[in-house]
Order: C-alpha cells, then sequence, then structure tokens
C-alpha cells in the first residue's frame, strides 16, 4: 500500500506532467480564466487521466506484450486513448448528466491533449502494474488539478493588478508557470 502511495506522490508532485514533462501546458493556459472553468477541467482530466491509465496499462498488459506487439505500441495507444475518452464522456453522462454538461467540452480538448498519451507511455515505460498505474493516473490527474487550480487563482489576481503592458498577458502567465515549475522542482529531494 506504501508502495502505491508512493506512485501517487510522485506522479502529482515529484514527476507532476506539466512541471515536469511540460504536458498539458495548453489546456493550462485555456482553462486559467475563471476559477469555476478550471474546477470543472481539473475534474474532468483527473477522471479521464485515471480511466487512460488503468486501460491503456490493461491493454499492454493482455493485448500488447502478450502477442509482441511493441512496434505497434504506440498506435494502438492513440487509438486506445481517443476511445477511452469518448467511452468516458458516454459513462460519465450516464452516470452523472449534471457533471457531464459541466465538464462535456473539454472532451474534443482531450482527445487531442498530448497529456493522456504522455502519461499512457511514461506509465507504461515505468511499469507500474495494473493498481500502480490506476494510482499513477490519479496521481497525475490531482498533480495537474493542483497546478490547473493554482495557476488560474495566480492568474486571476495579478489580472487586477496593475502590471506594466510588456507584462500583461500571455508574458506573465509564463513567468508565473516558470516560478511554479521552480518551485515543484524542490519535490524530488524529499
Amino acid at each position: 500500500m506504501s508502495e502505491l502511495l508512493l506512485i501517487f506522490l510522485a506522479a502529482g508532485l515529484a514527476n507532476n506532467v506539466v512541471v515536469d514533462y511540460l504536458l498539458g501546458v495548453s489546456p493550462l493556459m485555456a482553462a486559467a480564466e475563471k476559477i469555476e472553468i478550471a474546477i470543472d477541467m481539473a475534474l474532468a482530466v483527473t477522471y479521464v487521466l485515471t480511466v487512460v491509465a488503468f486501460i491503456t496499462c490493461l491493454l499492454d498488459l493482455l493485448i500488447i506484450s502478450t502477442f509482441q506487439l511493441e512496434a505497434y505500441r504506440l498506435v494502438i495507444l492513440v487509438m486506445t486513448v481517443t476511445g477511452t475518452c469518448l467511452l468516458s464522456k458516454k459513462t460519465l453522462s450516464h452516470i452523472s448528466p449534471g457533471l457531464s454538461d459541466r465538464t462535456g467540452r473539454f472532451y474534443p480538448l482531450f482527445m487531442l491533449n498530448c497529456t493522456l498519451l504522455g502519461v499512457t507511455l511514461i506509465n507504461v515505460q515505468q511499469e507500474n502494474g495494473l493498481f500502480g498505474s490506476i494510482f499513477f493516473g490519479l496521481g497525475a490527474g490531482a498533480g495537474f488539478a493542483l497546478i490547473l487550480l493554482g495557476f488560474t487563482t495566480i492568474n486571476a489576481r495579478l489580472s487586477g493588478s496593475d502590471l506594466p503592458a510588456s507584462f500583461k498577458g500571455l508574458s506573465i502567465q509564463m513567468i508565473t508557470l516558470g516560478i511554479i515549475s521552480m518551485a515543484f522542482s524542490g519535490f524530488p529531494g524529499l
């Protein structure tokens, strides 16, 4: 159990997909307008990353490794990530229609998002196992949510402040993301 907790913490803090691998920066910038949008996206990303990590690990263990299809791994995983996004959207709409209505606008962005495929490939490379991959996906989603919510609140605070014209907009967002990245660089030492 402690190994699963370490996988979760490492994926969320020490090896955060946004600041360590630079995956998912574009959705981070897109959702950094309002806190309500950021919360919805954080929930959706955490849910989808956990489901994708589980299904792709299962697929890798049962089909790709068994039938020695390593040469086709990337193609199989891309198709699986896309199909899993569509399937998880349909499943969420049956389980919780209200949450599905709020988060449904993000699913086209997820299918083209490098975060899902990146987490899948990192998970396969690390060989976490089935339960480890679930915790890795959950931790990666929680880490993305932590960065997204923190970045959104900082961005909201900076939008109301008096900044020089050269720092407004994307430039202050990139500086902020760099500072957040430096703050997260201290976690691997733990």
